[in-house]
């Protein structure tokens, strides 16, 4: 499957192992295409960044620099916010598509981590799928096919694969608004026609990164029940789904 025109070169010596955490390990097959095993900055594209500003998309753009991506990062207030590193910030909203428009020209690929308030059991949400709708008719007149989009656990058929107080309680009594909009949110990506990952994380947590390579994904969800993983963990894994494109058209939860 081709994923978007990155820009490649690899060196053949590992990295600074203190860097260890956010490598890219490769297959056999694209370690070949790109001329070595490791890769830190080495398949460098223009990438932007939806819910920057979040946890998760904080480590998103922190990892993506590391790597030596062009990252643009779309946020409500330029002057609101700041990141550390060489990062291209896009004044805008979800809810806005004229926003979107003007964020995404010139991009190459989208990862989407949009996230939403606690909203109980009775509060309808529609945020999220909402902006993924404005999102994916922008990328198509921008003519990005590119798109990583971040759900979770419990979203479409993942529900009821998290441990058993998330699955009895906390998911329905705390997040059943969220998720059903979660749920929305994906099918609009499924039908989307982009080349789209969706990536369904486990209880997310702020603890340390274990490594992609630590990582387990699943897509065949019969008796699988998943605990946490960390939002570190969760970023490179996405970041790596750029490179490889193994889980493209596919929606692994992922857990470490």
């Amino acid at each position: 499957m081709q994923g978007p025109k990155g820009r490649k070169s690899c060196k053949e010596n590992e990295p600074n192992q203190s860097l260890a955490p956010y490598m890219i390990p490769y297959t056999e097959e694209t370690a070949l295409e790109l001329g070595g095993k490791w890769c830190i900055g080495s398949f460098t594209m223009r990438l932007l960044i939806i819910g920057a500003t979040g946890a998760t998309g904080r480590e998103l753009v922190r990892q993506a620099l590391t790597q030596g991506q062009a990252v643009t990062a779309l946020v409500r207030g330029a002057g609101k916010v700041s990141f550390t590193g060489s990062v291209e910030k896009k004044v805008g909203d979800v809810l806005k598509p004229d926003s979107l428009d003007k964020a995404l020209a010139g991009q190459e690929a989208v990862i989407c981590s949009l996230g939403s308030a606690v909203s109980g059991p009775f509060k309808d949400i529609t945020l999220l799928s909402e902006g993924t709708g404005n999102l994916v008719a922008a990328m198509k007149t921008q003519g990005i096919k590119r798109l990583i989009c971040i759900t979770g656990i419990g979203a479409g058929d993942s529900k009821g694969h998290g441990p058993w107080y998330y699955n009895w309680l906390f998911q329905p009594l705390m997040l059943r608004g969220v998720y059903q909009d979660k749920t929305r949110q994906e099918e609009i990506v499924r039908t989307s026609g982009l080349d789209w990952t969706l990536v369904r994380p486990a209880i997310l947590t702020n603890g340390p990164a274990k490594g992609v390579h630590a990582v387990k994904a699943f897509t065949q969800l019969a008796g699988i029940h998943v605990g946490t993983i960390s939002r570190s963990d969760v970023a490179a894994f996405c970041l790596r789904e750029l490179v490889d494109n193994r889980y493209q058209g596919q929606a692994p939860v992922i857990a470490s």
